[in-house]
């Protein structure tokens, strides 16, 4: 063995005596990880003496096993001086806890009107931040029904009873915003005993929340009623006879039409009180059409209805007859046009500028048999005699139907006629003889315009339409056929026109004679 392996060897002797000397104050688990160390250093120093055949590489080993060695130790040292040190002062370290104890149980109740203020400042802001966002605020909920209770009290004394004020009610809820905004006409229960009625036949209604809300969220609502009070009037019962109206909804089958309804009964009596049924103008029964290309029979419901065309529903009017039967036909349709004349003669110096009228044509229903026989409306019967102003009408076109011919839409039932009629002027129109034209020449004859040289055309028209006729629209003309030497008079023809008359006849005298062979 080297003289370095020696060194070693009795160095780890001298660590592992001092080792031993501290083990008996050494933790246990601290104590076994040395033990560990020093067992494998007694290996490690068996294997190099078996390895003595290359002593260079074997020193190289030992010195880098004694440096990790010596590494290792020195952690062991310092862990164990810590835990020497921890042990020792154990006991002084319980004096020191019991110490700081009094001090925290002191510093606890030190101070302790600032703390109380704290904390009841914590619970204000609490309190404002939650009422900010839950805070308390007023709604007015509308037309709340109100429930009339115990009218049998009235009933029973051979009277009937009218709400004339207070069927519905208003009321301002105030409360937190979480409930108030949520609440509903359905969340109130409205109610009014008719048993507690006052001199003046009113009593007050009572408006509370109905089980839809919690009891617990009920208690921090408060409810105030803007009207506050039911009135009757308590009359004897009357009874009324009224028609009934079918009305119909939706559209029937393009290509066909409604005919008229026919309701069974087409009566009914209806009783209640007098200022109830003096309101009732009619009796409606409402029946949908929609898609219908064949008759109808229907059962519906039958309804009142005010002079507004409104509903009236009330507990205490009795009808004959709660349902009606309806029977309607449905006829195929057909399209066919109007046409409108005139009869007489406008005032002298007057003239029909236009006939206008609206609508031009119409759709009308019936049997397919009659629609045949039907290709027009002719309308005959605007006077015009002596007019001198425009003539209005408004005509039913029913009069100018067939019997069994029906309009399909009844919004068209009637025509709308307007007669334009406007002052006439007369203008004269001047051409020389030589703009007329001969006609059916005989080419052996010679024919010459002696007179006029000058001709005056006077036309008849309104203004504006005869300030532009010229010789070119009037066209003058005579025809000379068949005739032979002599002098003739002839009479001048003109073009006609729907803007203008020619006020009289025009003649001409006319020289024909033979022309040299």
């Amino acid at each position: 063995m080297s003289n370095k392996q020696s060194k070693n060897v009795s160095g780890n002797k001298k660590t592992n005596l001092e080792k031993t000397k501290t083990d008996k104050t050494l933790n246990p688990i601290v104590k076994n990880n040395m033990m560990e160390r020093i067992k494998e250093k007694a290996e490690q120093d068996k294997l190099n003496q078996e390895n003595s055949q290359d002593n260079n590489q074997v020193d190289n080993q030992v010195d880098n096993q004694i440096d990790k060695q010596e590494s290792s130790e020195d952690i062991a040292n310092k862990n164990t001086k810590v835990l020497v040190k921890e042990g020792s002062s154990g006991t002084s370290n319980y004096g020191q806890d019991s110490e700081d104890s009094k001090k925290k149980k002191k510093g606890i109740f030190s101070n302790l009107g600032l703390k109380l203020i704290a904390l009841l400042a914590a619970f204000v802001l609490w309190f404002i931040v939650m009422n900010i966002e839950d805070g308390v605020v007023t709604r007015t909920v509308l037309d709340i029904p109100v429930e009339m209770l115990n009218g049998d009290t009235i009933l029973e004394n051979g009277y009937l009873y009218n709400v004339t004020d207070g069927e519905t009610v208003s009321v301002i809820v105030k409360g937190p915003s979480s409930v108030v905004e949520g609440l509903e006409i359905d969340n109130f229960r409205a109610t009014a005993d008719l048993s507690k009625l006052s001199v003046t036949n009113s009593t007050t209604i009572k408006v509370e929340l109905n089980n839809s809300i919690s009891s617990s969220k009920a208690k921090k609502i408060t409810i105030t009623p803007i009207n506050q009070y039911v009135s009757l009037s308590i009359e004897e019962e009357v009874e009324k006879s009224i028609p009934v109206r079918v009305i119909t909804s939706g559209t029937v089958k393009e290509g066909f039409a409604l005919g008229n309804p026919v309701p069974t009964p087409n009566m009914v009596t209806v009783s209640g009180p007098e200022s109830v049924l003096s309101n009732i103008v009619e009796a409606r029964a409402v029946v949908d059409v929609a898609g219908a290309e064949a008759d109808i029979e229907k059962t519906v419901k039958i309804g009142c209805i005010d002079g507004y065309g409104v509903a009236i529903e009330k507990d205490n009017l009795t009808l004959s007859e709660n349902q009606a039967t309806i029977n309607i036909p449905v006829y195929p349709t057909k399209e066919i046009p109007i046409n409108v004349s005139t009869a007489g003669s406008v005032r002298e110096g007057f003239g029909i500028r236009s006939v206008n009228y609206e609508p031009t044509s119409i759709v009308i229903a019936g049997e397919e048999e009659a629609l045949k026989n039907i290709d027009s409306i002719n309308i005959t019967g605007v006077l015009v005699t002596d007019a001198a102003e425009n003539i209005e009408r408004n005509i039913d076109i029913m009069e100018y139907l067939p019997a069994d011919i029906i309009i399909a839409d009844t919004s068209y039932s009637e025509i709308a006629v307007n007669v334009v009629i406007e002052e006439v002027v007369e203008q004269e129109i001047s051409f020389s003889k030589g703009d007329i034209d001969i006609n059916d020449a005989d080419n052996a004859y010679n024919y010459y315009i002696e007179e006029p040289d000058l001709v005056k055309i006077k036309v008849k028209g309104f203004a504006d339409e005869i300030a532009d006729v010229g010789v070119d629209d009037l066209n003058p003309r005579i025809s000379v056929a068949a005739l032979r030497e002599g002098i003739y008079e002839l009479e001048i023809g003109l073009d006609s026109s729907e803007k203008y008359t020619v006020k009289d006849g025009y003649k001409v005298k006319v020289r024909v004679s033979k022309k040299d062979e």
